[in-house]
C-alpha cells in the first residue's frame, strides 16, 4: 500500500511539472497583461542585438536561437542568426537554412529581396568550399546567372527607351509635316502686305528641326528689315549683326543668298 502511495504521488508530481511547463510556454509569448509580445521586445531577442553590437556574435547566436525555439514566428531572428553564420561562423548551408525560413515566414517582408541576395552570396560561398568543381564551377555558373538577369533587365530598359525614341520621332514627323504644308501654301499663292514671307517660314522649320533658326538674305535686304521679318520689329537688327559678325565685317555687307544666323 504504501509503495502505491508513492507511486500515485511521483505521478501527480510529473503531471504538475508537465502542466507548468505547459503552462510557462503559454505565458513565454505574452506580457504582463496576457497580450501578444512581439519578436522584437522579447528579453532573449534584445539581449541578442545587444551582444551583436558588443562584437559577442557566439552568444549572440545563442539568444537568438532561444528565440526561434520558442516562437513559430521568429523571421527577425532566424535573419540575425542566418547573418551570424554567413559572416562569423562561415557556415553558409545554416545561413542559407535560416534565410530560407525567414523568406516562408515572410515572402513580402522588409528585408525579402535582402534576403535573397545573401542566400546567393552563401551559396557562392558554399560552392567555393567544394573540392575539385564537382558541380562543374558553381561558382561561374551563379555568377553567370545574375550576369545573364542582369543583362534581361537591361534590354527591358533599352526596348522601353527605343519605345519612347519612336513616339518622340513620330511627334517631330507631325510637326514638319505641319509646317512644311504651311510652307507649300504660302509659296503657292502671293504675299500680302504684312504677311510673313516664306523664307520666314522655312527658317522657323529648320529653327524646330535642328535647334538652329536661319534666314537666307534676300535682294534689297537690310538688317532692319530682316529684323521686321523675324521679329515683327527692326530695332533687334543690332543683335543679328552680332550673331553673324564672322560672315559681316559691317552692317551693310549683306549679300543675297548669305545664310544668317537668328538669335
Amino acid at each position: 500500500m504504501e509503495r502505491r502511495r508513492k507511486v500515485k504521488s511521483l505521478r501527480a508530481v510529473v503531471l504538475y511539472l508537465i502542466m507548468f511547463s505547459l503552462i510557462g510556454l503559454m505565458m513565454q509569448g505574452c506580457g504582463p497583461s496576457g497580450k501578444v509580445t512581439q519578436e522584437t521586445e522579447e528579453r532573449a531577442y534584445r539581449r541578442g542585438k545587444s551582444l551583436v553590437r558588443e562584437g559577442r556574435k557566439d552568444e549572440a547566436l545563442q539568444a537568438f536561437q532561444t528565440v526561434i525555439v520558442a516562437r513559430p514566428d521568429a523571421t527577425e531572428s532566424h535573419l540575425e542568426a542566418g547573418l551570424i553564420f554567413l559572416e562569423h561562423i562561415k557556415d553558409p548551408l545554416a545561413a542559407i537554412y535560416h534565410f530560407r525560413n525567414y523568406l516562408a515566414m515572410s515572402p513580402e517582408g522588409e528585408y525579402a529581396e535582402f534576403v535573397k541576395e545573401l542566400i546567393l552570396t552563401a551559396q557562392k560561398d558554399f560552392a567555393q568550399t567544394l573540392p575539385g568543381e564537382p558541380f562543374g564551377n558553381e561558382v561561374d555558373r551563379v555568377n553567370l546567372m545574375e550576369t545573364v538577369n542582369k543583362l534581361q533587365e537591361e534590354n527591358n530598359q533599352l526596348k522601353q527607351r527605343a519605345l519612347e525614341l519612336q513616339r518622340e520621332l513620330t511627334d517631330q514627323e507631325s510637326v514638319i509635316q505641319k509646317y512644311s504644308q504651311a510652307l507649300n501654301i504660302a509659296q503657292s499663292r502671293p504675299i500680302q502686305q504684312g504677311e510673313v514671307a516664306p523664307i520666314v517660314i522655312q527658317s522657323t522649320l529648320r529653327s524646330q528641326t535642328s535647334g538652329q533658326q536661319t534666314y537666307t538674305v534676300q535682294a534689297g535686304d537690310t538688317l532692319s528689315r530682316i529684323s521686321t521679318r523675324v521679329y515683327g520689329g527692326s530695332n533687334r537688327w543690332k543683335e543679328i549683326f552680332e550673331a553673324n559678325r564672322d560672315q559681316l565685317p559691317s552692317p551693310n555687307a549683306l549679300q543675297p543668298g548669305q545664310v544668317l544666323r537668328i538669335p
